[in-house]
């Protein structure tokens, strides 16, 4: 009888178990109280007004919009077809999720979703580079960072063969040669690099960190940490500007590297990704789009996409044995400007060809 009994127990919470999987859910089949009414997500060049449809099926008490979430407007006992106009030029360019909450008298709610992007508003102008002269880099170098600090010519690599071989350096323009460096272990993928005030800042690849240095010899002065992946670094004078290989651009403080504000970089097309490299040419960012011949132009106040720079012609003379384009430092002293790649073996002076002009 108390086997019977344990059979009774043990069989009693197999079907407990198995029950909910086995039968339906009641509330899958729930009709929502309202829809949007489109399906594909919403695009609009910036300035333009943007309309968002949807439509209401059933009584409720409240429905509420937001855009990344801030309220934009209310309806009470809303009913039928809706639209709303959404004035882009309130919001910079870039991608935003909107959401919509139905709150019904008995007290339960309902949310649904969707992703507008607003794009910009002027198409690109095509731009290309001339070369001015050839000087030598060193082809062991895996350049991720190049900038000019009072005249002198700063790089810092990378270390794609984890063999500890990133490094910071003062090179000799002329000859290539490194004039002194400071090397990192091979836990660390150094990354973008800039100089601000007395200060050089190093970033890392996946190690979240970025390092900081007295520019006169390289001690070891202060660690920053950060969420994410680091790419390119430049400065404006005041903020340091961080790419992490999406469309977005980070202005960062240089006393604490809390994020001051956010770009997104886009074209009348969409949004730019793969941002790496990154230098500040005379109030506007260039950025080396990696694995692409092309360097966007961009406006730091507004993401938006001003030129793309195609030099192709620089990979045909200066890759050799070695991969993509990737190395962008300008002089602001003697307005010169320069780029290379990784393992190239050669640097160059190049003028920027804005429509065929130099």
């Amino acid at each position: 009888m108390k086997k019977y009994f344990i059979y009774v127990i043990i069989l009693g919470l197999i079907v407990a178990f198995i029950l909910p999987y086995v039968m339906p859910n009641s509330t899958s089949s729930e009709t929502p109280p309202f829809s949007f009414s489109f399906t594909e997500n919403l695009a609009v060049p910036h300035g333009q007004s943007l309309q968002i449809p949807f439509e209401v099926s059933e009584e409720i008490q409240k429905l509420e919009l937001s855009i990344n979430g801030k309220k934009l407007n209310s309806w009470t006992a809303p009913k039928g077809k809706i639209t709303y106009t959404l004035d882009t030029k309130d919001f910079q360019v870039g991608a935003f999720g909107i959401e919509i909450v139905a709150f019904r008298k008995d007290g339960t709610s309902y949310s649904d979703q969707r992703l507008i992007r607003i794009l910009s508003d002027i198409t690109p102008e095509k731009w290309s580079v001339d070369i001015v002269s050839s000087l030598p880099h060193l082809e062991t170098s895996f350049t991720q960072g190049l900038e000019f600090n009072d005249g002198k010519l700063f790089e810092g690599t990378g270390d794609p063969n984890q063999a500890g071989e990133t490094i910071i350096a003062e090179v000799d323009l002329k000859t290539g040669a490194i004039l002194r460096k400071m090397g990192l272990d091979a836990t660390h993928f150094g990354e973008g690099i800039t100089v601000l005030g007395d200060e050089l800042y190093q970033l890392t690849w996946k190690n979240q960190k970025c390092l900081v240095y007295n520019k006169s010899d390289f001690t070891s002065i202060k660690e920053f940490t950060y969420t994410g992946e680091g790419w390119g670094l430049c400065n404006d004078g005041k903020s340091l500007i961080m790419s992490d290989g999406s469309e977005r651009i980070y202005f960062r403080s240089p006393k604490t590297f809390d994020v001051e504000r956010t770009i997104e970089v886009y074209t009348d097309q969409g949004p730019i990704a793969r941002l790496n490299e990154l230098e500040y040419v005379d109030g506007l960012i260039y950025a080396n789009i990696w694995t692409s011949n092309n360097i966007a132009v961009i406006d730091p106040a507004t993401g938006k996409v001003l030129a793309t720079i195609d030099a192709t012609q620089l990979v045909q003379e200066g890759k050799g044995n070695g991969e993509v384009l990737n190395g962008i430092a300008y002089n602001s002293a003697t307005k010169k400007l320069y780029m290379t790649g990784k393992f190239w073996p050669k640097l160059f002076e190049v003028v920027v060809k804005k429509n065929g002009v130099s």
